[in-house]
């Protein structure tokens, strides 16, 4: 896993030195293509929402740039194009949505990411303005679904105004007179001349080895206000939450000290806390204050480690730091669990969260992403519908909050290593190709979300059941909520196998109870033997999701894989 680490940390500066996003389209500055943004964008444009709504959400995480155009005709995905895609969205079944960065940044190249900040107020003028933003936040919101914002407060751009004005930016970044000895990468690796940059007061603090991005220094008290200004200012204005960039380097205290440091959480707990008070109505004054009130938020950690147990910090208690943190552990678990044939990985690792994390965790689990941590289904299993279907259904089915990468619903490839292969434009050929195919790629993903959606206990609790055929060919759990419980049974060789799944009654269902298909076939078999039941002839890579008690049920969404 050091490897590994060491392997993405370098694809990561890699990628931040060139721009780190894909071209989709040309970047013309032409001020008539792209006008100066004179909009304004007014409080109140929330979704009522009940605490923990973030434990049934199916998130759905966009590449703003990559997703579809609709303001200017450039080739570059914006708000506007975005807006015009929540009907497909919505029959997907996903429910809440996750944009890329679409605030002012410092690169407008052919790889624009976003990450480096120059306005935390402002709309990316290649996205639309700030109209274009209410505009699609109310959308959202009149489907019932919910939006969240990629907040970025561990570094700005260089060219944010910050750090070129003399007047903030010796105090609100991070400075030595001179290049300092013993430090590296905060992940480990590297030397002072990657962290340390030339600057205007000397030398500046950069995690990510790029002199294009600079660290806020997190001990200014006007820092810290500055950034729960900017979070408050969008929660305000309609975002339903937010996920937190490079949470684990706020606050570096020293060489080798540079993640993870107690004061790093302090802040932490300053942003959780001031999402709270969305929950309680007991809100920092502003006009409107009545429309906020009872618009539960949430926040997503990016605590990035390939190390389940250093995500358990960024927990705190259960109720004082991330809802959520996004699960790094659990792409490649997937991947094992098919490709090698080992579902022990991928068992053990939920297994671990449920045993250690604090009370009221939730992970946020993922296919891929748009960094180099993995390549997405379509390109890791080579194109295989069955086992692209399969990673798909370990993801949406799993004891978390799934997110579900842009594409990947339709099988699209992008090989890590160049993150540029895995944010390229959005295939909505395949997407009109497979919508009217029962067993496309598509259609399973929407069968997978619906029966998470419908069942309350595929969105409550886990537990590891034992088969005949072992680890190796078979991946078997139960989820449950209340008196509900439903089976999901894996193949995971490519040849048809017959499964029989022990343990049952110890976990609620009833010995010799009626066995229902919400998805596969039930080949005969429609009730428990005891406390057993047997899965017969389910195809390669096939899976079964089945109501084994309860009242419940809801009638079957489809059968095997065909």
């Amino acid at each position: 896993m050091k490897t590994l680490r060491l392997m993405t940390a370098t694809a990561l500066i890699a990628y931040l030195l060139v721009g780190g996003m894909a071209c989709v389209g040309p970047t013309s500055s032409d001020a008539s293509r792209y006008p100066v943004d004179t909009t304004t964008i007014a409080i109140g444009q929330q979704l009522e929402s009940a605490p923990g709504w973030y434990r049934d959400a199916v998130v759905y995480h966009i590449w703003v740039k990559a997703f579809a155009d609709g303001a200017y005709q450039d080739g570059i995905g914006d708000l506007p194009g975005l807006q015009g895609k929540l009907d497909y969205l919505q029959s997907l079944g996903v429910n809440t949505l996750w944009l890329s960065p679409i605030f002012e940044c410092g690169y407008k190249g052919d790889n624009m990411h976003g990450y480096d900040t120059t306005d935390y107020y402002a709309v990316n003028d290649r996205f639309g303005t700030r109209a274009d933003l209410k505009a699609l936040i109310e959308a959202v919101h009149a489907k019932g679904m919910r939006i969240l914002f990629d907040f970025v407060p561990n570094h700005t751009s260089t060219k944010h105004p910050w750090f070129t004005n003399a007047a903030t930016r010796d105090s609100w970044y991070v400075w030595n007179s001179g290049q300092p000895a013993g430090w590296g990468l905060p992940w480990g690796g590297g030397t002072p001349q990657d962290v340390w940059k030339s600057g205007a007061s000397g030398y500046f603090y950069t995690s990510f080895a790029t002199d294009t991005l600079a660290d806020l220094n997190f001990y200014n008290p006007a820092v810290q206000a500055e950034m729960r200004k900017v979070q408050a200012f969008w929660l305000d204005r309609g975002f339903d939450g937010m996920r937190v960039d490079a949470v684990r380097y706020l606050c570096e205290t020293g060489p080798g000290q540079q993640a993870d440091q107690p004061d790093t959480h302090t802040r932490l707990q300053a942003f959780r806390a001031l999402l709270d008070e969305y929950d309680s109505g007991d809100l920092h004054p502003h006009p409107g204050n009545d429309p906020l009130k009872h618009s539960s938020k949430a926040m997503i950690a990016e605590a990035w480690t390939n190390d389940a147990s250093g995500v358990t910090p960024y927990y705190g208690n259960g109720t004082n730091e991330f809802h959520m943190c996004l699960d790094f552990s659990a792409p490649w678990a997937v991947y094992n669990t098919i490709n090698r044939g080992d579902a022990t990985q991928l068992t053990s690792l939920w297994e671990y969260e449920q045993r250690t994390y604090p009370a009221g965790y939730r992970s946020a689990t993922f296919d891929s992403n748009h960094d180099n941590l993995i390549s997405r289904p379509g390109t890791q299993y080579g194109g295989d519908r069955g086992r692209i279907i399969l990673a798909e259904a370990l993801n949406l089915l799993s004891p978390g909050t799934p997110i579900l990468y842009y594409g990947n619903e339709v099988g699209m490839t992008g090989k890590a290593g160049a993150d540029i292969n895995l944010r390229q434009p959005m295939d909505w050929a395949a997407v009109a190709t497979q919508t009217g195919q029962p067993d496309s790629i598509l259609s399973w993903c929407k069968y997978l979300i619906q029966a998470r959606n419908t069942y309350p206990a595929l969105r409550g609790g886990y537990a590891t059941l034992a088969t005949d055929v072992g680890t190796g060919k078979a991946l078997a759990y139960l989820r449950d909520a209340g008196t509900e419980r439903v089976l999901v049974v894996a193949n995971l060789t490519g040849s048809p196998q017959t499964v029989t799944v022990s343990g049952l009654t110890a976990l609620g269902a009833p010995s010799g109870g009626p066995v229902q298909a919400i998805l596969g076939d039930l080949k005969g078999a429609t009730a428990l033997s005891g406390d057993t039941y047997t899965a017969a002839s389910l195809p390669p890579f096939g899976i079964r999701v089945l109501y084994v008690a309860g009242t419940g049920f809801q009638g079957t969404l489809h059968g095997d894989l065909n």
